[in-house]
């Protein structure tokens, strides 16, 4: 068993909780410390009253007691004062200088060290509420062995592949048997755009910049759609 009290001063209420089976209530000062003080209450002596938990072997039961000390302006007990060791309740309020007090005991909680395996699932119970409610309206779970295995249908997917052919000139016979000869001096170069305009810009700013002709060009594109792009193989002539 332990003390629980509730000290109210100045509309103001606080708890206190001890396991000791003795509290010294009063104020502390620098000098010496009480259990249970009641500062900044300056109507309360330093030493005002003691409360003891004893054991009443009549009914098996630990009991709370209050013992005045003698003090200055008294201990009152549901308004009569204190003279002689008095049993208090949980209901009954002790009144010291401005403060109000009220004790009980209580069951020291235990630690989930010393709890049996009952009380320890009755424990997690609290902290998660009672579901059992909700569990009966809710639909029944299917387990992953009730559910029969398919396997999932391959979406098959067609890739269209379309040729395209960037405009280009014509080669002369003359440049074409000068391909054919080998006398022709000729640059390969890919490219990639994701529009048919923007790979004839790559294609036209690489030739000017090099001082070369796109003389054949050959194009693939490559999806559709926000996906699409193209691919281009495109011959050079040298400029001479």
């Amino acid at each position: 068993m332990m003390f629980q009290i509730e000290i109210t001063f100045d509309d103001e209420t606080r708890e206190f909780e001890s396991e000791k089976p003795e509290l010294v209530v009063g104020r502390s000062t620098p000098v010496e410390e009480v259990d249970v003080d009641l500062n900044p209450d300056s109507m309360v002596s330093r030493k005002h009253f003691i409360l003891k938990m004893e054991y009443n072997m009549a009914t098996a039961k630990n009991e709370a007691w209050i013992h005045d000390q003698g003090s200055s302006r008294g201990t009152e007990l549901n308004g009569e004062r204190v003279t002689d060791p008095v049993k208090i309740d949980k209901e009954d309020v002790i009144c010291v200088g401005q403060s109000k007090l009220r004790v009980q005991l209580v069951k020291k909680p235990k630690e989930k060290s010393e709890m049996s395996f009952q009380e320890k699932v009755a424990e997690r119970k609290k902290g998660f509420g009672d579901t059992s409610a909700a569990e009966k309206d809710s639909p029944p779970v299917r387990r992953k062995k009730d559910i029969p295995e398919t396997e999932p249908e391959e979406e098959e997917i067609e890739e269209e592949v379309e040729e395209i052919s960037l405009p280009k000139d014509e080669v002369s016979p003359t440049a074409m048997a000068s391909l054919l000869s080998g006398d022709l001096k000729t640059e390969c170069a890919g490219f990639v755009a994701f529009s048919i305009e923007d790979l004839a810009s790559a294609v036209n700013r690489y030739g000017r910049e090099n001082q070369m002709q796109a003389i054949s060009a050959s194009v693939v594109q490559e999806d559709k759609g926000t996906r699409a792009s193209f691919r281009a193989l495109v011959v050079f002539k040298l400029n001479s």
